[in-house]
């Protein structure tokens, strides 16, 4: 009978193995969607479990981080998304996320702190990235995020190419979050599409518009950020041309303002234009030829996009010529992790600075004034940019 009954137990442990496992984490906490009132959490589990957020404001003298509130996922899932609310602006909070399985196991994720978005007066520092994939240089894209940490930003924004291939899974939660999980958990990442995405659903289920939009605006201190997706027919007067003019067209309190784009517009790449070997370059992709028109009427201060792994900063443009008092800068910062392009071999008209290796962008804004760094893998500044209103 003994015997009997140890059977029956080993049989119930095979049988049940499975499911009375500890919860385990597929991507660890991060952050998106910061105001300044609210913070969206999210990670993702092995195995469905109840999640919430243990919260609190850091308080002076504590002995330990505060966390004395909570905020619950909406159902039991293995993708949870807790979204904090009345929360103060300008405020620094520390957070961890609890999954409990139907066992009643329990995982606990460390502890991180975040901001609120800042007052609107307030000064602002944010990192641009852009083609973090990681073929073939699956690594890089982990020492950029620690090297943009190290700069202690507000936020970030990633204007495309994440990863490799979008509909690989292991891209996603084997490389792009696992390495850039230090940074995201404690500075939201605002993102759009780039065509390695290949508009997959994981970009939309880890890092898309929570209303799915292609085309949506960022207010940040005293910085808009317009982000939008250009892998889609941008004709003038096709829908997403109109979504982006209605974006820009929209008023602002905000005293600069700044697009985000997957696709180069003046890029002096060797052979994405046309071979400089052997023949001219169109020096961008032809069919956003007419965007700098619309940047122009709503008086754009910077442009961002990559797409083209290698640095690039034009001269201030305006009407397609050099114009430095009322011109818009646009910056090509493709080199996050994406195999590196070799700039043609001669200087092009609108360029002012030209890099061949890894980097990312930085920007501070106060006021009048907005200061652009461009940033090498070791933490060396390259290129730098300064900019005030009365001079414009």
């Amino acid at each position: 009978m003994k015997r009997m009954i140890q059977l029956v137990l080993l049989l119930a442990t095979f049988q049940y193995g499975v499911a009375a496992e500890q919860p385990t984490f597929v991507v660890l906490p991060y952050l998106q969607w910061a105001t300044q009132t609210s913070m969206d959490v999210k990670w993702e589990t092995a195995q469905p479990t109840a999640g919430w957020v243990q919260y609190g404001p850091a308080e002076f003298d504590a002995k330990a981080p505060n966390l004395s509130l909570r905020s619950e996922a909406s159902s039991d899932t293995v993708f949870h998304t807790v979204h904090l609310t009345g929360l103060q602006v300008s405020t620094e909070y520390f957070y961890r996320t609890v999954s409990v399985s139907q066992q009643g196991d329990t995982l606990y994720s460390d502890i991180y702190p975040f901001k609120t978005a800042v007052k609107d007066d307030e000064p602002v520092g944010f990192i641009v990235f852009t083609d973090s994939q990681g073929r073939p240089n699956p690594n890089v894209w982990g020492k950029i995020a620690t090297v943009a940490e190290a700069e202690r930003p507000n936020f970030a924004i990633h204007a495309g190419d994440q990863v490799d291939n979008g509909h690989r899974l292991s891209d996603w939660i084997g490389q792009f979050l696992p390495q850039g999980q230090p940074f995201m958990s404690k500075y939201a990442v605002y993102a759009t599409l780039g065509n390695h995405e290949r508009d997959a659903p994981a970009f939309h289920k880890y890092l898309g518009h929570p209303e799915g939009k292609r085309v949506y605006a960022v207010t940040y201190g005293n910085v808009q950020i317009i982000l939008f997706d250009s892998n889609q027919d941008l004709s003038a007067g096709s829908e997403n041309y109109n979504a982006l003019e209605a974006e820009l067209a929209k008023p602002s309190t905000a005293k600069w303002r700044i697009v985000a784009q997957h696709h180069c517009i003046y890029s002096s790449d060797n052979d994405d234009h046309g071979d400089t070997r052997v023949s001219k370059s169109t020096l961008g992709i032809h069919r956003l030829a007419h965007l700098p028109a619309l940047y122009d009427k709503y008086n754009v201060d910077l442009v961002f996009y990559g797409h083209v792994h290698t640095y690039e900063r034009t001269w201030p443009l305006r009407n397609n010529r050099v114009d430095n008092q009322n011109g818009t800068i646009y910056i090509q910062v493709g080199g996050n992790g994406g195999g590196l392009e070799t700039p043609a071999p001669l200087r092009s008209w609108f360029t002012n600075k030209i890099k061949y290796g890894h980097h990312f962008g930085y920007v501070r804004a106060a006021g009048d004034e907005l200061h652009f760094q461009a940033i090498d893998i070791d933490g060396q500044v390259f290129d730098q940019l300064e900019l005030r209103k009365g001079d414009r």
